[in-house]
C-alpha cells in the first residue's frame, strides 16, 4: 500500500513539473527563446552554468536522456565548456542513480516493465562488467541510467561503473558536440 502511494506521489510530482513548465512556456515563452537564453547566459554565466549542470544532474532520476540538453548547450556555451559541464552533470546524475536506485524503487519498476531485458543484462554483466558498461554508455540510443541501475543492483564497483560511463559518454559527447559545432559553423 505504501509503495502504491509513493509511486502516485512520484507520478504527481512529475506531471506537476511538466505542467509548470508548460504553463511557464505558454505565459512567458520569451524565456525559452534562444536570444533570451544567450543573453541570460552572457549576463549571468555562473547561474546559467549552475542551472545547466543541475538539470543534467537530475535527468537520471526521471530517465530522461541528456543528449538533447547537451546539444542545446552548444547554443549557449563554447564547445569545450559544454563538454566539461556535460560530463560533470553526467557524473553527478550517474552517482545519484547508482546510490539511490534502491531508495527510488527502480529495481521493482524496471523488473516489472522489462523483466526479460533485466534478466539478460544481469547475466551478461555478471560475466564482463567494464566492457559492457563502457559499450552501453557509448551507444547513443541505450539509456545509460539503466546500466548504472543494473550495476548498482549487482553491486558492481562504483568506480568501475563510473569509469565505464565517463569514458563511453565522454567519447559520445565529443562526437556530438564537436560534430554539431562544425555543422552549425558550416
Amino acid at each position: 500500500m505504501i509503495h502504491i502511494k509513493k509511486n502516485k506521489i512520484k507520478v504527481m510530482v512529475w506531471l506537476l513539473t511538466i505542467l509548470l513548465f508548460f504553463i511557464l512556456y505558454r505565459t512567458n515563452n520569451e524565456l525559452f527563446s534562444i536570444s533570451f537564453l544567450k543573453e541570460f547566459t552572457g549576463n549571468y554565466k555562473i547561474i546559467a552554468v549552475s542551472i545547466y549542470i543541475l538539470v543534467l544532474s537530475v535527468l537520471g532520476l526521471f530517465f530522461i536522456p541528456s543528449t538533447p540538453f547537451v546539444l542545446a548547450g552548444i547554443v549557449l556555451f563554447p564547445p569545450i565548456e559544454v563538454y566539461i559541464y556535460s560530463l560533470i552533470g553526467i557524473l553527478t546524475s550517474s552517482t545519484i542513480v547508482y546510490y539511490f536506485a534502491k531508495f527510488l524503487n527502480l529495481d521493482e519498476t524496471f523488473e516489472r516493465k522489462y523483466p526479460k531485458k533485466i534478466t539478460k543484462l544481469k547475466k551478461a554483466l555478471s560475466k564482463v562488467e567494464f566492457p559492457i558498461i563502457f559499450g552501453w554508455s557509448l551507444l547513443p540510443m541505450a539509456p545509460t541510467d539503466l546500466i548504472i541501475y543494473i550495476s548498482s543492483i549487482l553491486k558492481i564497483s562504483f568506480k568501475k561503473c563510473l569509469l565505464g560511463v565517463i569514458l563511453g559518454e565522454g567519447i559520445l559527447n565529443i562526437i556530438y558536440i564537436f560534430s554539431l559545432q562544425k555543422f552549425l559553423a558550416f
